[in-house]
């Protein structure tokens, strides 16, 4: 029966069962030996000529595609050893590439990976629970990036202290690693093995791949890693390290000037192979990265980024339902109490830390917990009274103690179930605040559907016992892999639900129902190497009363050329009127506003050329007010040579007929008897000029400076009526002082330089030498051009700051080995 078989069919059927054959090899999990090495130890130079690296063998890894062809091979060879020694993890890597292109090798500083130059990495899943892992990069240029990835989120935050090299060779270019134990956590077993993946990037080629295949089309990265094995015999050591400094300042306020000197020191200190203590003593944040301040004209507060070291590094466990906002640690949360004689001479903007601590970590069972603790200080507002000519001081802020306790629990499948809670205890009579809250994802074998939920309790006990308590919950069921996704969802915040004494919560008292539907092109096309295609809905009310709220549609469309051209479309749709319940800033109150649209438009370039850009255009309308407002982002970046570059971005957006809050209208026993809105036009604008200067892979030099301009300009003046419609009226706000401007009128300025030289001394330790200056005006000139209020701005009083830190990284592992190999 054979016979009857027809060539082309035949030619089919063996095709079929060799794309099948080929596609079951690609898809399972690939393992690699590890071998052992007693004594020796690499000098991590990049050459592998070392004797260490003789003799082990050698994988002949073959990469495959991530982008731009996930699924293909790489046709470029990639060889990598493995070995440990009881001191750490070794890897070198011989990366052949015969393109003809030349390796990019753009330096950048550290935790910089997107510099236009060639990468090798690691990625070590040391507790083969799919969920977290540490990952290492090394660039052409040999600079060093590590990353924790947690669930799918990657903490570039993550600092370990480990040795890489790179060198360029005629074939292509090597990578040599050393990790050291201490620098990362695995379980106590006498014989284990690790999830492990490996990473290429060719940047002439924008190609991505990685040793075990990775499918695009399914969700998460660490889950589709392969095994390292071999390991035996290896123990977590005393994970034992300091790191003192001491920085010298030179502070300068118009015509003041002065000296100081602050000296500290963060502490690292392994209490079991899984968890670590982390402590900052004496902590002084003075070279900290100036704030991206915005003026706010919005009934809800901004929310700024974290920019302190210890807040940003190892904090993945408590980022969960928005419980802890480590921002909260030094704000100043109190408020002057002033009599009808007294005037503010001045109040603290901050709270000082006195220490903060955290431990935290992950059982060889998936059992993570968190712990956090901090202490800021009472601080002093001074006062000044009128009539009996004294100055005195009024307690601000309390002696305040925040906590945080964390329990996960990683389960089977990629899920985990975790309960948080957070205390703030104040000791001069403040409030006191405690919020308890618990979260689950529940996904299937396939790692296709998924069930998540979070929901929280909050209690808030004031000085005279009273309490106030709140809830949140929500809930959302998703296919989070495949081309078709979708996902549905509720949101429920009670009317007082407030976890803002250390979390953050722009307003609760919402309902919410979402739903979204999407479509995804992993593989390429004619014209696309990706492109996906999402449009959802969203429902709002009010928890209390049941009010309606919003409303809206949405779609968006993102694309990615086959010359690595990017292209997204954002539409948003409002049909009907829809209520905004906060703006009045009064319970009871609303504003309606009528239906509107926006659309935006974004572009970037390919980022492998000298020059690129990002472009992003939009428009607002809202037709029945004649409301209008249109953007403008532009942030070029040009890449002099691959030591210098420069980059600008440029954002400015007009609000026309903007209708907002203006103020209250009080009666003579200060109730509200009115709520006026103002119509303004409303102008911002942004330039941030960025310099990077890179001398080597351990050096290099970073300027920032950034102008923002908030210019609003009141002309029209309604009162808000009990329906939430707006009727005008004959006020004209105009400020008593003045007849030329109206007091509602705001112009805001704030102008900050960050210009910071960081020198990388030993694996560990720095050099930073920190110039900052800063200055921040408000007015009501909003008369001015661009050109007379720079001027302005730059005229007005400076605060400048020169700093110059030392910071030395003593590990006790490292200092133990380097005793035993002089000895030898």
């Amino acid at each position: 029966m054979f016979k009857k078989i027809s060539l082309p069919l035949f030619l089919i059927i063996f095709s079929s069962v060799t794309i099948w054959a080929k596609d079951k090899e690609k898809k399972a999990i690939r393992e690699m030996e590890s071998q052992f090495v007693e004594e020796l130890t690499p000098n991590i130079d990049g050459d592998l000529e070392d004797v260490f690296w003789q003799g082990l063998k050698e994988t002949e890894a073959n990469f495959i595609a991530f982008v731009p062809e996930n699924g293909a091979e790489s046709n470029q060879k990639t060889y990598i050893k493995t070995a440990y020694t009881d001191f750490g993890i070794y890897i070198s890597a011989r990366m052949v590439d015969d393109s003809g292109e030349p390796i990019r090798q753009e330096l950048g500083i550290r935790d910089d990976d997107s510099r236009n130059a060639d990468q090798f990495g690691v990625i070590l899943d040391t507790y083969q629970n799919g969920q977290n892992a540490f990952y290492l990069k090394v660039s052409s240029a040999g600079v060093q990036t590590d990353i924790f990835i947690n669930r799918g989120r990657s903490d570039y935050n993550w600092d370990a202290v480990w040795k890489s090299e790179a060198k360029i060779t005629e074939e292509g270019w090597q990578v040599e690693m050393e990790i050291p134990y201490a620098a990362i956590r695995f379980p106590k077993n006498p014989n284990q093995d690790w999830n492990i993946n490996f990473m290429r990037k060719i940047q002439s080629k924008n190609e991505t791949s990685y040793w075990n295949y990775v499918d695009n089309s399914v969700d998460g990265l660490v889950n589709q890693s392969g095994v390292l094995k071999g390991l035996k015999g290896i123990k977590p050591p005393l994970r034992l390290s300091v790191s003192p400094y001491i920085t010298t300042y030179y502070n300068k306020r118009g015509n003041e000037s002065g000296m100081d000197i602050t000296g500290g020191m963060d502490l690292k200190y392994g209490l079991t192979e899984s968890f670590t203590l982390d402590m900052t003593l004496i902590p002084d944040f003075g070279q900290t990265v100036s704030d991206n301040l915005v003026y706010n004209l919005g009934p809800f507060e901004v929310q700024y980024a974290e920019n302190r070291a210890f807040f940003t590094e190892g904090t993945e466990l408590f980022n969960k339902g928005g419980l802890f906002y480590s921002r909260r640690v030094g704000q100043s949360f109190g408020s002057v109490d002033l009599q009808d004689s007294d005037s503010l001479i001045n109040r603290p903007s901050e709270a000082p830390l006195l220490n903060a601590s955290k431990i935290t970590g992950r059982t060889k069972n998936g059992l993570g917990i968190g712990f956090f603790n901090a202490i800021t200080n009472r601080t002093f507002a001074e006062v000044y009274d009128k009539e009996s000519k004294d100055k005195r001081l009024e307690q601000v802020d309390d002696l305040t103690n925040f906590n945080v306790m964390v329990v996960d629990q990683s389960l089977k499948n990629n899920s985990n179930i975790s309960v948080i809670n957070t205390n703030v205890q104040r000791f001069d009579g403040g409030n006191n605040a405690n919020v308890i809250g618990s979260d689950f994802r529940l996904r299937d074998k396939s790692n296709t559907y998924q069930i998540e939920g979070f929901g929280a309790y909050n209690n808030i006990q004031n000085p005279d016992g009273l309490v106030e308590d709140g809830y949140k919950y929500n809930a959302s069921f998703a296919k989070i892999s495949g081309k078709y996704q979708f996902e549905i969802g509720r949101n429920v915040e009670s009317d007082t639900y407030n976890p803002n004494d250390m979390g953050f919560l722009r307003n609760p008292n919402e309902i919410t129902h979402y739903a979204s539907l999407g479509y995804n092109q992993f593989q390429p096309t004619t014209i696309f190497n990706q492109y996906r295609i999402w449009a959802g809905a969203n429902y709002s009310k009010l928890y209390e009363p049941r009010l309606y709220q919003n409303f809206s549609l949405w779609n968006q469309w993102w694309a990615q050329t086959k010359d690595f051209q990017t292209f997204s479309v954002n539409l948003n749709y409002r049909p009907s009127k829809t209520f905004d319940y906060f703006e009045p800033r009064v319970a009871g109150a609303k504003y309606f506003r009528t239906w509107n649209y926006s659309t935006n438009l974004r572009y970037s370039s390919d980022s492998r050329k000298a020059f690129m850009s990002n472009v992003s255009v939009g428009v607002w309308n809202a037709p029945d007010r004649a409301q209008f407002d249109y953007w403008v982002n532009i942030s070029p970046r040009y890449r002099l040579n691959d030591q210098f570059s420069i980059n600008y971005g440029f954002n400015f957006n007009k609000q026309f007929s903007s209708i907002g809050f203006a103020e209250h209208s009080k009666n003579e026993d200060g109730n509200i008897e009115q709520v006026i809105f103002g119509e303004r036009d409303i102008d911002v604008m942004s330039n941030v000029l960025g310099l990077n200067y890179t001398i080597n892979n351990k050096m290099g030099f970073n300027f920032r400076l950034r102008h923002y301009w908030n210019k609003v300009d009141y002309f029209n003046y309604y009162n808000l009526t009990e329906q939430g419609d707006i009727e005008p009226i004959p006020y004209n706000g105009k400020d008593l002082r003045s007849d030329k401007y109206e007091k509602h009128d705001t112009n805001f300025n704030v102008f900050n330089i960050d210009a910071v030289y960081s020198w990388q001394i030993a694996p560990g330790s720095f050099v930073n030498v920190v110039w900052k200056d800063a200055v921040q005006e408000v007015n009501n000139m909003v008369d001015m051009n661009f050109s007379e209020n720079f001027k302005n701005v730059l005229s007005t009083e400076h605060q400048q700051n020169l700093s110059v830190r030392l910071i030395y990284f003593l590990d006790y592992t490292q200092i133990k080995r380097d005793i035993a190999l002089n000895r030898s």
